[in-house]
């Protein structure tokens, strides 16, 4: 399995470059504390805190997930 930074970014970088070329909205779930940094990304649609039916989430575009790769921390969840 592969679990690394590594990993998680070559994913969200890979996806965003087919999301130039097809086009798309990605749904990234998030952590509690990510919600507020990343609604000021470049590229989000929406960022969405914790409901009673929902996780956190956050809608976006390719360039969103380049700059979400970037910020500290960054992991993809599963």
């Amino acid at each position: 399995m592969c679990n690394s930074r590594i990993d998680h970014a070559a994913t969200a970088l890979l996806t965003a470059g087919i999301m130039d070329i097809t086009g798309g909205v990605a749904f990234v779930e998030l952590y509690d504390h990510q919600v507020e940094p990343a609604r000021t990304l470049p590229g989000v649609l929406a960022a969405v805190p914790e409901t009673e039916e929902e996780s956190p989430f956050a809608l976006g575009d390719g360039q969103f997930l380049r700059a979400f790769t970037a910020t500290p921390g960054f992991c993809l969840l599963k």
